[in-house]
């Protein structure tokens, strides 16, 4: 499982672990961990969210799904991509929906890439979505 220190970025390949470089505690399955890499992703740079994005993926775990949501709006196609690997990796279908929007609106790579996850999880794009009104 690739993870990485919230403190200093550096490789982490056991777990528990003590960052090598920092001296940081990490437990990468831990619910603390997990909320350090989400509280990170607003503040870093398109790679980064990337590999947050796939690191929350590889826990898979249901908890990232919202967080992983909002990031499916990121200006850059590469933190897109990976959230949408990270959604397939977790397979929860409350995801559908914003996958679907994904799946009608962005750029054909990464349309393409939303109608396979959405096939993953069992769903499918639709061509029109109805409008409904509160």
């Amino acid at each position: 499982m690739m993870a990485f220190c919230p403190d200093c970025w550096s490789g982490i390949e056991n777990n528990p672990a003590t960052c090598r470089k920092c001296g940081a505690r990490i437990d990468i399955y831990s619910h603390e961990f997990e909320q350090r890499l989400v509280s990170l992703l607003p503040h870093s740079h398109a790679e980064r969210r990337a590999e947050i994005c796939l690191v929350l993926g590889q826990r898979e775990k249901r908890s990232a799904v919202p967080h992983l949501v909002e990031v499916l709006a990121d200006p850059e196609p590469l933190v897109r991509v990976a959230a949408l690997r990270a959604l397939s990796q977790i397979g929860d279908r409350s995801a559908v929906p914003a996958i679907q929007k994904v799946a009608e609106r962005d750029n054909s790579a990464i349309r393409s890439f939303a109608k396979q996850v959405l096939s993953t999880l069992g769903a499918h794009a639709s061509k029109q979505r109805p409008v409904t009104r509160a």
